[in-house]
């Protein structure tokens, strides 16, 4: 992405922004809020808005270099642009297979073209193996927990031969054991040379996953380092655009009890 500016009424949101990213590379796409990220990022795979879809104001974009210009979500996920929002974009009254290849199902020979089923639970199944999961191709999305709905959306974006997945904040709703479980999947997606753009504000998960990181700040790139090279101070320092000083730990009494609850029940929520 090459200069991309975009202006909202009494915002600019982006000021001639670079980003770049490698084939098979994490990048961390980190900033406070309002700095920007998700906006260059709807851009990329675009968003609906009231007044259409989000569009550079100007700038230019390039996919293994040849400029592209999408201009809807289809057409960034056909170009292998594939973008996992904090709230899931699926059907949870539909099975894992029907979310996977929902608009794309496989159609059997004939006059009908009737939905190969058969075909489509395979081939969720392969993408499933794949990935490490055990995930039942036939069981309604509904039922599943937020990671294992997140693995959906990731199966969905192999289904469509993604080369660049862009996830928003993907830890946000997942414990320790969880997060684990997303950074071996985006492991093996690096090792498939498929690209991620990880947009995070917990940094020490940055350092766990991703290769390098770009900091925008204000609608505009302040800094970029390998993650190698780095540390949480010089990140927060690109972030924020000052030196933070933490006070040391001050040894203060402890006074009086000032709230106290005893005894609260509520039925079905504590006891």
């Amino acid at each position: 992405m090459e200069k991309i500016s975009k202006s909202f009424p009494g915002v600019k949101a982006l000021d001639e922004v670079d980003l770049e990213v490698y084939e098979g590379e994490v990048l961390a796409l980190v900033g406070e809020n309002g700095a920007g990220k998700t906006t260059l990022m709807e851009i990329l795979n675009p968003h609906p808005a009231p007044t259409g879809f989000y569009r550079q104001d100007s700038g230019k974009i390039f996919l293994k270099g040849r400029e592209i210009r999408p201009r809807n979500p289809s057409e960034a996920q056909a170009l292998g642009i594939s973008f996992i929002h904090q709230h899931f974009n699926l059907a949870p009254n539909l099975t894992v297979a029907e979310n996977v290849f929902l608009g794309r199902e496989p159609r059997k020979s004939g006059i009908l073209k009737m939905v190969d089923m058969a075909e489509m639970r395979r081939k969720t199944q392969e993408i499933l193996d794949s990935l490490g999961e055990d995930i039942s191709p036939d069981v309604l999305v509904g039922g599943l927990s937020v990671a294992q709905r997140q693995v959906i959306e990731i199966a969905k974006a192999l289904s469509q031969d993604a080369c660049l997945i862009i996830m928003d904040e993907p830890t946000s709703a997942l414990d320790r054991d969880e997060t684990e479980r997303l950074f071996h999947i985006v492991r093996k997606l690096k090792a498939e040379k498929i690209s991620t753009i990880f947009i995070t504000h917990h940094l020490e998960e940055v350092f766990e996953i991703a290769d390098r990181i770009v900091a925008l700040r204000d609608g505009k790139r302040v800094g970029d380092a390998n993650i190698a090279d780095s540390n949480v101070e010089n990140i927060v320092r690109m972030m924020v655009g000052r030196e933070l000083t933490m006070s040391p730990k001050q040894q203060v009494p402890i006074g009086d009890v000032i709230m106290e609850v005893e005894g609260l029940s509520r039925n079905g929520v504590v006891q």
